[in-house]
């Protein structure tokens, strides 16, 4: 009777555990049949995008952000002198800018006599800097500056000159040296002013300068591109015309001074007549040069480079003259590059998220990429930053410094 009730009860157990697990209780049904889970849909694509957050007749050519501010550089045009304009972050399309007063550091209007010139901003070491192509207009014309940067002071806030530490003088005759970019490594200030292969330092917060690279004159070449990566200065360029060269010299203890002339060893492909448009670095190793046509990449310092993005001299569809490339913050392999393409007159703009490996072309969401080529001005990408709230900001002009367009550049996904 015992054995008879244990084995009622082991039954009864086994038909609970059935019902349990969503089996039957009817010894006679079908097992349950197992099914596979559902594969997951792959993650959409999110195409990449700009929207316009403020627009100028005139051309724009760099943002800066200082604190909770967005300052706008604007070119001068035959209406209009150039002009700095300021909004509270974060930007939106509804934004309201205002004009900052530029004083003895704004150039007046351009009635044809000289081309359409515009001042590019930098917020360096707590201080936001503006500096300027300068023009021999004449001593009957009111003085220009190349190099100020915003102060406040008893019931002014706008800017002034710094650039009293630029001044060359032949005789009688004197000019200001103008920059094309400028940089802080530490407390050090360094600059191209001049142009040619001069790099220019300063320890002093611009009072004075020394010259690293050139000579302490103004130079009928181009400006060059240069970078200070841990104690290397890199000086790229184009002087003599069509002669390209992208150089590293070893910075003395100071970092104001060459421990040495001679040129360190670079390696490099054959850049044959590739003006060498930027050198920037974003990261302790990783450099990257821009070079007409094309993109260069160091993993070392700027010991070696190769090209990642490359276009034949001729008989190609593009040739991207990119003078820019970000990396995100928190993000260092998201790298975004920009100018604008010779081949087309459009504007550049493409992204990699491999550090630089790989990169896709998203010009076409950019203002300007829609019309058709013209033989009077290229549109571009005139600047490239990163926002306070992390955001892609970007400068277009939908022709050469004029119709300028702020943009927010939203990305998407790698593809």
């Amino acid at each position: 009777m015992m054995q008879a009730k244990a084995g009622w009860i082991a039954v009864a157990a086994a038909a609970m555990l059935l019902a349990g697990c969503g089996g039957s209780d009817d010894p006679a049904a079908p097992p349950p049949v197992a099914t596979a889970p559902a594969t997951p849909a792959p993650p959409a694509v999110q195409p990449a995008s700009a929207t316009v957050l403020a627009t100028t007749s005139s051309g724009m050519e760099s943002v800066a952000f200082s604190g909770d501010v967005a300052y706008l550089s604007t070119s001068n045009s035959a209406t209009t002198a150039t002009g700095v304009f300021s909004a509270a972050l974060p930007l939106q399309a509804g934004s309201a800018w205002s004009d900052t007063p530029l004083g003895d550091c704004g150039l007046e209007r351009e009635d044809g006599g000289f081309p359409t010139r515009a001042p590019g901003l930098r917020a360096l070491g707590g201080e936001l800097w503006l500096f300027q192509a300068w023009a021999d207009k004449g001593a009957d014309a009111r003085p220009e500056h190349t190099l100020c940067s915003l102060a406040t002071t008893a019931g002014y806030k706008g800017f002034v000159p710094r650039d009293g530490g630029l001044k060359v003088c032949s005789g009688e005759s004197c000019s200001m040296l103008s920059m094309d970019e400028l940089k802080l490594v530490g407390n050090r200030l360094y600059t191209n002013a001049g142009g040619g292969q001069n790099v220019l330092a300063s320890n002093d917060g611009g009072a004075s300068w020394k010259v690293l690279a050139g000579r302490f004159d103004q130079d009928i070449c181009t400006h060059p591109a240069f970078e200070v990566v841990g104690d290397r200065l890199l000086v790229g360029g184009e002087c003599p015309l069509d002669m390209a060269f992208l150089r590293a010299y070893q910075l003395g203890g100071d970092g104001v001074s060459l421990a040495s002339k001679e040129a360190l060893p670079v390696s490099l492909p054959d850049l044959e007549n590739r003006n060498v448009q930027f050198i920037q670095a974003t990261g302790a190793q990783r450099v990257f040069a821009g070079v007409e046509g094309g993109l260069l990449r160091s993993e070392d310092g700027g010991r070696s480079f190769k090209f990642v993005i490359e276009e034949p001299l001729s008989g190609g569809k593009r040739y991207p003259y990119i003078r820019h490339v970000l990396a995100l913050s928190g993000k260092p392999d998201t790298i975004v590059a920009a100018g604008f393409d010779k081949a087309s007159g459009k504007p550049y703009l493409a992204w990699s998220s491999d550090g630089g490996g790989k990169w896709t072309d998203i010009s076409s969401i950019l203002p300007g990429h829609a019309r058709d080529l013209d033989s009077t001005s290229a549109a571009m990408v005139t600047s490239l930053s990163e926002d306070p709230q992390g955001r892609v900001i970007a400068t277009v002009n939908e022709h050469e410094n004029a119709q300028g367009r702020l943009v927010l550049v939203t990305l998407g996904s790698a593809p």
